[in-house]
């Protein structure tokens, strides 16, 4: 079989790809691509709880740092350290606090939208709602907002989408990251000098006897915390309103009951994982569903498989608003499970909750582009009608 998860087919339409992976091919060696896709929920659950077969170095940017002094490139015990600097300000009970700021700026975002009668609910409130409330948490002044915005999507851009159509494209996509980083440095070295009740003065604080993380390690920290706790609940706010807007009997249950809003979020959780895989490098030979991959090698987890593994999920192509249990691998299983998970769903769901209130909700136009990356999920534009 063939598959290339850079391919614009694959890109644009996954899932026949996924289903002839998990029935023919479940750990697949991608030719020219030096990756081993590995598509089963059983074998992809099994790789994420096995980091020391697995290892996230793999997503170190060796540039700055070495793979054990980051957030998304460490294994356990370094990756442990660092997660606990940031764990208290994720806990439920803190999350569950922000809901009512959550709501509260959901409801503003969408009034706004339906006083123009609509318009690209993107840009209008799946993109601001959660970088506002991340940026909130980590103490960033607002006037930062659109800065970190463009920069975060040219990061997302140049390590997970197309390569640049020209040089003057390349460098443009540079100095936007270049920005980014400048400005959330400035914030970073403020904070060390004069610390506050968020997330930027628990990373550079010393804490039980350990010292402050150095500037490399805050920025390298601060810029996941930015891109993770913004891009992926956009993709998750965009892909729930393509699921309604593509299930008319689906969309009227949940305008009539929105409490069954959680469900739809967990739902388009599971069928269109606004996070399709992750990374990982072998330490040993592992064999996975009968197949063997080397040392060093690297394996492309496929979450959006994983979430439609026919072994595991009944109807696993439908999109189904009653489905029982919560077994997906959307935020990950195991050590690296997402920081926040929580929030992500209490973002989504204030989003759609007040989508969902207005009397007249619709799509405007059949195109929806969707982001450029393997990697993420989920509409660059979502147009609609709104009153």
């Amino acid at each position: 079989m063939v598959y290339d998860p850079f391919s614009p087919e694959a890109k644009r339409d996954p899932y026949p790809f996924y289903a002839a992976l998990r029935r023919d091919a479940p750990v697949f060696e991608i030719a020219g691509r030096g990756m081993w896709a590995v598509s089963r929920h059983a074998d992809v659950g099994f790789a994420l709880k096995r980091p020391d077969l697995f290892s996230s170095s793999v997503n170190a940017d060796r540039v700055d740092l070495p793979a054990s002094e980051t957030l998304l490139g460490s294994d356990p015990p370094a990756h442990t350290g660092l997660r606990k600097r940031v764990e208290a300000a994720f806990s439920p009970r803190r999350i569950r606090a922000l809901g009512a700021r959550a709501r509260s700026l959901a409801e503003r975002l969408v009034s706004d939208l339906a006083a123009r009668g609509g318009g690209d609910a993107v840009a209008a409130l799946a993109a601001p709602l959660p970088l506002i409330l991340i940026a909130e948490l980590m103490g960033i002044d607002p006037a930062h907002h659109e800065t970190f915005k463009r920069g975060a999507g040219a990061i997302i851009a140049r390590g997970t989408g197309r390569p640049p159509a020209s040089e003057d494209e390349r460098a443009a996509r540079d100095a936007l990251v270049a920005t980014f980083k400048g400005e959330l440095a400035a914030v970073i070295e403020a904070r060390r000098a004069r610390p506050g009740d968020d997330l930027v003065s628990a990373l550079v604080r010393a804490e039980d006897g350990a010292p402050g993380l150095s500037s490399a390690q805050a920025l390298n920290f601060a810029v996941l915390l930015l891109i993770g706790g913004s891009e992926t609940t956009t993709n998750l706010i965009g892909n729930a309103l393509r699921a309604l807007f593509a299930d008319a009997e689906t969309m009227a249950r949940v305008r009539a009951e929105r409490a069954r809003v959680p469900a739809l979020v967990e739902e388009t959780l599971r069928f269109e994982a606004p996070v399709q895989s992750l990374l990982r490098r072998t330490t040993a030979d592992v064999e996975l569903a009968g197949t063997r991959i080397p040392a060093g090698e690297i394996a492309l987890l496929l979450l959006g498989s994983a979430n439609r593994d026919e072994r595991v999920f009944a109807e696993a192509e439908r999109f189904v608003l009653e489905r029982e249990g919560t077994k997906h691998l959307a935020f990950g299983v195991g050590p690296h499970y997402c920081l926040g998970a929580t929030l992500a769903r209490l973002e989504a769901a204030a989003a759609l909750e007040a989508l969902l209130a207005r009397p007249r909700l619709a799509l405007a136009t059949a195109d929806v582009p969707l982001v450029d990356s393997y990697v993420l999920r989920g509409p660059r534009a979502l147009e609609i009608e709104l009153g």
